[in-house]
């Protein structure tokens, strides 16, 4: 059986208790990790030479070769592949040492903030369903906020909200609203602010609020994007909610919800638009989709998802780095 020493993913802990060289040093230790060199050799390529600039540069550019199966699409649209025995253990072993598996439980008892980041409906409902359960006398948190953009869904999500009998799911906005109202029953709409257009995602933004009896309060959003040509991405989503709803002071901690091996790309990202200007601490769980108790919802991720996911961290790092050095 494939095992690699594990690499921690990089920490923010606010502006007290992190500086800027440790982050670019715990950076490094993750991309020049075994897991990782293993990991271009598996795939017959040369490791890039050089400091973490260039090795991160380089692993971009072979993960653009060998992993990149969406050709700048949509997740949904990935092309799946087949690969062999040896080489599915050595991906999925190296998957779980770089932290895209079997990050699911909190370090800290208390958080100020809890981000659900967003996705396709299964996905929303998923990780709603996780924040809800670690809210449930794991951890306590005074607000939830489920983030979102106006994406538009896909058929097989429109599907599985008619299978579902949960209403209306036209983008992902509604499949976040969806997800919160299930893991949190009882909740009634307080108010909403913004404008729901999706043909214009890059000035449009909504956010509706609700309030239960007893928890936390519950929010969801649909971020503009910064980019009119794209729809609101994960940094988008977390900028926005800081500057319009959220705005964390330093030190507080936020914690980010998603699935499992999106953990390293959107908790770099998280450190590089929270963390890093507002002071804050970070950290980000993933909850494992084959774990869940709903076989509508139940999925297991596949090498192309840990090789895909791979690329996005290795990207999310060469940012989170750039930051660091005009920080």
């Amino acid at each position: 059986m494939v095992s690699y020493a594990q690499a921690v993913l990089p920490r923010w802990h606010g502006r007290d208790g992190s500086d800027l060289a440790s982050l670019t040093s715990e950076i490094a230790d993750w991309s020049m990790s075994t897991a990782m060199r293993d990991l271009v050799e598996c795939f017959d390529e040369k490791w890039p030479s050089g400091d973490v600039v260039e090795v991160l540069a380089g692993l971009e550019e072979i993960s653009a070769r060998c992993w990149d199966f969406r050709a700048g699409g949509e997740r949904a649209a990935a092309v799946a592949r087949d690969f062999s025995r040896g080489v599915t253990e050595r991906v999925h072993a190296a998957a779980a040492a770089l932290g895209l598996r079997h990050h699911n439980l909190p370090r800290e008892r208390a958080y100020d903030h809890v981000l659900i980041h967003g996705g396709l409906l299964r996905g929303c409902l998923i990780r709603a369903g996780h924040a809800a359960a670690l809210l449930d006398g794991v951890i306590d948190s005074p607000e939830v906020c489920g983030l979102g953009s106006f994406r538009p869904t896909t058929e097989p999500e429109q599907s599985m909200a008619s299978e579902l009998a949960v209403g209306e799911c036209g983008d992902e906005f509604d499949a976040m609203d969806i997800a919160l109202r299930s893991a949190f029953p009882g909740a009634v709409r307080d108010r909403e602010t913004g404008e729901k257009s999706p043909d214009k995602p890059h000035v449009s933004f909504l956010t509706r609020e609700y309030r239960i009896p007893i928890g936390p309060r519950l929010r969801v959003l649909a971020a503009p994007s910064s980019d009119p040509n794209r729809r609101a991405n994960t940094a988008d989503t977390c900028t926005f909610w800081a500057n319009s709803v959220g705005r964390p002071d330093p030190g507080q901690k936020i914690l980010l919800v998603t699935t499992e091996h999106f953990v390293p790309f959107q908790h770099a990202d998280a450190i590089r638009v929270l963390g890093v200007p507002y002071g804050c601490a970070v950290e980000t769980v993933g909850v494992d989709p084959a774990t869940v108790s709903s076989g509508h919802l139940r999925q297991r991720l596949t090498t192309t998802n840990f090789l895909q996911e791979t690329r996005s961290a290795i990207r999310s790092m060469q940012l989170l780095l750039s930051t660091v050095h005009t920080g």
